[in-house]
């Protein structure tokens, strides 16, 4: 074959190849799932502190030397219980002489009296003078003070005897005590011990005012009160992921958000009935609306995330698929509640994720049918 007639045919047969069709571009198939609409119970998640109701710094009101401790330290005490006993002598002594001098003044204002009376009997006889008889008057008067200032006398001494026991004023756990027997105390000593009440227990935790404004929902035409407060259940998670068995009620909220830190100062009032939980314990605070809510929820494997944040990808009627960033809720089981980006309905790819970017036209078959097949 001459070389002419070689170019000839290699140009034909390539010219043949060229004008064949192409072949058609692979379709990617991906599975999507749904946006659906769900009723469902709202949970709010805070870190707090436990809290005494009552925390009483016990000290001693009158000077003296401690004869007692009348507790372990530690232990549960009663409300009236002794807790310390101060030396009373000195304080008998002085009720005694204040019980005396209101004797005193009540044998002075008898005498006062009876010279007052007959005063009022010779005066209109012209046995004393009207000089005579105002001072009979102004000794009635004072003798009548000198037995109110004696009374008040005795009443002082009585309380400070009182006060020579030192009573428990609250029912709850009693601290680490710092005097000791033979020791001289007084209201300069400072506290002899604390005090604090064990059940119920206070969780104190801050809410923010993202979880405040969503907690209040649609709701912005009622008023906000202790009442619809009360419909919150509040459950405590402790440190080693165990849930503690009482369920309380929230009963304060501050009446203002914080402007350092953005937040809203809450407590719950949770029993206590076995003392399991103690003052100054850091639990996990999870709230839950007895109230059903509705709202968007999507399954979580069609969430993804890059610096932009949390997105899903859509698959349009037409096919094409596209990004939409997402706002996220809280998780149920595999599911994940959407405040924003999404619409009931919108079809999310849940599989085949990786071969996909938006822009592309995909292929794509329910969840719900494939799980059907299968």
């Amino acid at each position: 074959m001459n070389k002419p007639l070689a170019v000839l045919i290699l140009g034909m047969t390539m010219l043949c190849a060229c004008s064949g069709e192409a072949p058609a571009p692979r379709v990617i198939e991906v599975v999507v799932d749904a946006v659906v609409r769900e009723p469902f119970q709202p949970i709010y998640r805070h870190v707090g502190r436990l809290q005494a109701q009552d925390d009483v710094a016990i000290q001693a009101r009158v000077t003296g030397y401690l004869l007692s401790r009348d507790f372990r330290e530690g232990e549960l005490v009663e409300a009236g219980d002794v807790l310390y006993t101060i030396d009373a002598s000195e304080y008998e002594a002085a009720l005694a002489s204040a019980k005396a001098d209101l004797a005193s003044a009540q044998a002075n204002q008898v005498n006062a009296q009876g010279n007052y009376l007959r005063g009022q009997e010779l005066l209109p006889k012209g046995a004393i003078s009207q000089s005579e008889m105002d001072n009979l008057k102004a000794k009635k008067r004072d003798a009548d003070a000198r037995i109110e200032a004696a009374k008040a006398q005795v009443t002082s001494a009585e309380v400070n005897l009182g006060f020579t026991r030192i009573l428990a004023p609250i029912t709850g756990r009693i601290g680490r005590s710092s005097a000791s027997v033979g020791d001289l105390v007084g209201p300069n000593t400072g506290n002899l011990t604390t005090l604090v009440s064990i059940d119920p227990i206070d969780a104190v935790f801050q809410v923010s005012e993202a979880t405040y404004v969503a907690a209040i929902g649609q709701n912005l035409e009622r008023d906000r009160d202790i009442r619809s407060i009360n419909r919150i259940e509040v459950s405590l998670e402790l440190t080693t992921g165990a849930t503690y068995p009482e369920v309380g009620q929230i009963y304060y909220m501050a009446n203002r958000i914080d402007q350092a830190t953005g937040t809203l100062e809450t407590r719950a009032r949770i029993p206590n009935p076995h003392s399991a939980l103690v003052p100054g314990q850091y639990v996990r605070v999870i709230l839950r609306d007895t109230e059903l809510s509705e709202g968007l929820f999507i399954p979580q494997s069609a969430v993804q995330a890059d610096q932009q944040g949390s997105f899903v990808l859509v698959v349009t009627a037409d096919g094409t698929v596209e990004r939409h960033n997402v706002s996220l809720g809280e998780r149920r089981e595999d599911k994940v509640l959407v405040q924003a980006g999404v619409e009931e309905g919108d079809q999310v790819i849940v599989r085949g994720l990786q071969q996909v970017r938006p822009g592309m036209v995909v292929q794509s078959k329910s969840l719900t049918g494939l799980e059907q097949q299968g």
